[in-house]
């Protein structure tokens, strides 16, 4: 007979980790490009134009608006819901629940920086040196 009862897919604390430094590895990677096209060029017009192009403020919220939603779907909510109440009790949870608190910290650090771009109090500009 085939199982009625359908579980939520359990994930390991390293995994949930796993894509939340992934995420963070992309988003600093889409910030510096700009910062590494400038070390190999002396045209500061094409900077500006990069910059300008790579990093606007709705492709800035639109990254991090998917990022959330990947880290979201694939690392906070599998490691809130467990999938069988008894689950609870089978394991340590410290590794797990610190897993989930930060990738919290993630998405309420994400939620202000939106808002700090959105409100313009923060202007997206990765060549401040």
């Amino acid at each position: 007979m085939l199982n009625q009862t359908a579980s939520a897919p359990t994930i390991s604390p390293g995994r949930g980790l796993a894509v939340l430094l992934a995420v963070c590895a992309l988003l600093w990677t889409w910030w510096q490009v700009p910062g590494w096209y400038r070390l190999g060029s002396r045209d500061a017009a094409a900077l500006g134009e990069l910059v300008q192009c790579w990093q606007q403020p709705w492709l800035l919220a639109l990254l991090l608006t998917v990022a959330n939603l990947v880290v979201l779907y694939r690392a906070t909510l599998p490691l809130a819901l467990p999938a069988a109440p008894a689950s609870l009790l089978d394991r340590s949870r410290y590794l797990a629940d610190f897993v989930f608190w930060l990738c919290l910290v993630f998405h309420l650090a994400s939620l202000v920086l939106l808002l700090l771009i959105g409100s313009g109090g923060l202007v997206p500009d990765p060549l401040w040196l």
